[in-house]
């Protein structure tokens, strides 16, 4: 490995997920803000009518790979990621979405009704399925072309849900939140089924040339489901499905990202066995990394809306100080915001959020 002093990009995220003090903090991507770097709509921000809309950036791998090799030169990016769908595994399972013109997609009917009819769904074509293959398509283009223009250093993320909430969009989220009271024995085979079916479709991303996925489990949240909840039905599930993508890969390839206030299960995150956990903006990092920190590597968490869409460049700056002052001694942090970044929000938002870690992450941290 290279000097902390001349880190590469996965140098520096790989010291980070190993708990140790890279050259700097790492900084993970701008996820759906991204859309904003295809085709002229940087020129487009603020405005209704959009050069490329989101389906088009979704549907389009080189369109959509364009943008992530605008990302590494515009923020000098650790990260980029690449997604057909916000549930590529929920959609591949039956679930059918809507794709609106500046947003990102939602699930417009559930694939089954009942917890008990998941026995009737049929495990998806990867490969020939048009969201799940879509989504590899992009991969390979940006691996490609990374590897060209920066000899494969960024790290490329791909996309599933976690377990539980993937589960809770093919059968709905109120639905499932009753099937565990009233029928838990259905529920745990169905969210099982689920989690294979998760790792199948993150097995071929990786094959694909993506160097991690990215997990995010929104329903899985505080806000949703209380700690023995979350112990029975998601946490078997989470921990099944990071063994096998870091079996299948190596211990830098799950990343994992919780919604809510998740404070009451801080330590069960971080038995999941995860590269590193990203937290909601709800959680104070500074608790987290006391409590947690020694056991896995730390992200987040700027808050999305009321700081990066509505907040200032000078706020923005403060917050993400904060943050590293907070996880980043020591190691084992990588900087983000809370949640996905706000598709609306101003560049000159989002270049200063994205200035933080270079501006003031330099180790060790003061």
């Amino acid at each position: 490995m290279s000097t902390k002093e001349e880190m590469s990009h996965g140098e520096r995220v790989k010291a980070a997920i190993d708990l140790k003090e890279p050259d700097r903090v790492p900084a993970f991507c701008t996820l759906s803000w991204a859309v904003n770097l295809a085709g002229n709509n940087l020129n487009c921000i603020g405005k209704k009518e959009k050069d490329v809309s989101m389906p088009q950036f979704l549907n389009t791998p080189a369109i959509q790979a364009e943008a992530h090799f605008k990302a590494t030169e515009l923020f000098d990016a650790d990260f980029v990621w690449c997604y057909s769908s916000n549930q590529p595994v929920a959609v591949a399972l039956g679930c059918e979405t809507n794709q609106p013109y500046w947003s990102t997609t939602a699930i417009s009917r559930t694939a089954i009704d009942k917890v008990e009819d998941w026995k009737n769904l049929e495990f998806p074509n990867i490969e020939k399925d048009p969201t799940t293959s879509t989504q590899l398509d992009t991969i390979r283009l940006v691996e490609k072309g990374l590897h060209e223009k920066r000899g494969n250093d960024t790290f490329i993320d791909g996309l599933t849900n976690g377990p539980f909430t993937i589960a809770g969009l093919v059968l709905g989220i109120e639905k499932l939140m009753f099937a565990m009271v009233d029928r838990p024995d259905d529920t745990k085979e169905f969210i099982d089924f689920c989690t294979d079916v998760a790792i199948e479709v993150a097995k071929a991303q990786l094959d694909a040339g993506a160097d991690q996925i990215f997990c995010p489990d929104p329903s899985a949240s505080g806000d949703l489901i209380p700690p023995d909840f979350y112990k029975e039905f998601a946490l078997p599930y989470a921990q099944k499905y990071c063994k096998a993508i870091v079996g299948h890969k190596d211990r830098y390839s799950c990343m994992y990202h919780i919604c809510g206030d998740t404070a009451d299960r801080l330590e069960d995150l971080a038995s999941i066995g995860v590269s590193f956990l990203s937290l909601d903006y709800k959680v104070s990092m500074k608790e987290a990394k006391e409590r947690i920190g020694d056991k896995v590597c730390l992200c987040g968490n700027v808050n999305p809306a009321e700081t990066l869409f509505l907040g200032t460049p000078e706020k923005i700056e403060e917050e993400g100080r904060q943050c590293i002052r907070d996880a980043a001694p020591g190691g084992g942090y990588i900087y983000w915001s809370g949640c996905d970044l706000p598709i609306d929000c101003s560049l000159k938002n989002v270049k200063a959020f994205m200035e933080v870690p270079i501006k003031y992450g330099k180790y060790p941290i003061n």
